[in-house]
């Protein structure tokens, strides 16, 4: 029978550790023998920098892991709010350049200001290994909207996105683009967002839209003129007045 944390394989434990929070394991586990060192080398880290984050917390993050380029590299999911921070996205990239996240798969951003969301969109190449990201803008975005989504729309290795409150975009997409996605979570103006949104996504499998229009409603998924590509399994449509119920 085992009853300490040290009679495991190193197998075992190793996905245990991909179950704890980044900041405790190097709190626990660093430094206590040459075995478990060589097991949080190898260890994926995720890290979730939670509304509500304390500076001294966020400190201990970054003292332990972000600071250190070869943590940084081992994290293949990340986290960031503003909700109820101390400007924590901000914080963030003044400690550490996203690009050095070169193994990131997941990226969660709530409640971003428009420079931050910017700063991010522009680094976003160098994540070769991005499949997923889901963005919730703070505030109106404005003049840098397009930039943003354009950005995040033509990532080659994404696959999964959520880009919700983002305001009218869609009109600004570039007509040219297309996108490999092939799950994607979005707000839409009306019908004609609609059916450009789909011309760009010729390998989307699941699709949900909120759309702004009173007009629209469920029937628009079966508008004639809609192209669903051969891919598309699955397609949920909502009105803004229906969601806010």
């Amino acid at each position: 029978m085992v009853t300490y944390i040290e009679h495991l394989s190193d197998e075992l434990i190793l996905e245990i550790f991909e179950f704890v929070q980044s900041h405790i394991l190097f709190d626990t586990f660093y430094n206590l023998n040459k075995r478990f060192n060589s097991i949080l080398n190898d260890v994926h880290l995720s890290t979730d920098l939670k509304c509500n984050m304390s500076k001294a917390l966020f400190d201990q993050y970054c003292h332990k892991i972000l600071n250190h380029k070869e943590r940084r590299q081992q994290i293949f999911y990340l986290k960031l709010s503003n909700t109820r921070t101390f400007g924590q996205i901000e914080l963030f990239m003044n400690n550490c350049s996203i690009e050095s996240f070169i193994h990131l798969s997941s990226l969660i951003i709530t409640n971003a200001s428009s420079a931050d969301l910017k700063i991010v969109a522009s680094k976003l190449k160098y994540l070769k290994y991005l499949n997923y990201v889901r963005v919730k803008p703070g505030s109106s975005l404005e003049e840098e909207e397009h930039y943003i989504y354009n950005t995040i729309f033509v990532h080659e290795s994404l696959k999964k996105c959520s880009l919700l409150e983002f305001g009218d975009t869609i009109g600004r997409i570039h007509p040219d683009m297309t996108s490999t996605l092939e799950c994607l979570s979005v707000d839409v103006h009306d019908k004609h967002d609609l059916i450009n949104l789909i011309y760009w996504l010729p390998k989307i499998k699941r699709l949900a839209v909120t759309c702004d229009s009173t007009s629209s409603n469920r029937l628009v998924l079966r508008h004639p003129f809609i192209p669903f590509g051969p891919s598309l399994t699955f397609c949920h449509h909502m009105n803004h007045s229906a969601k806010s119920r």
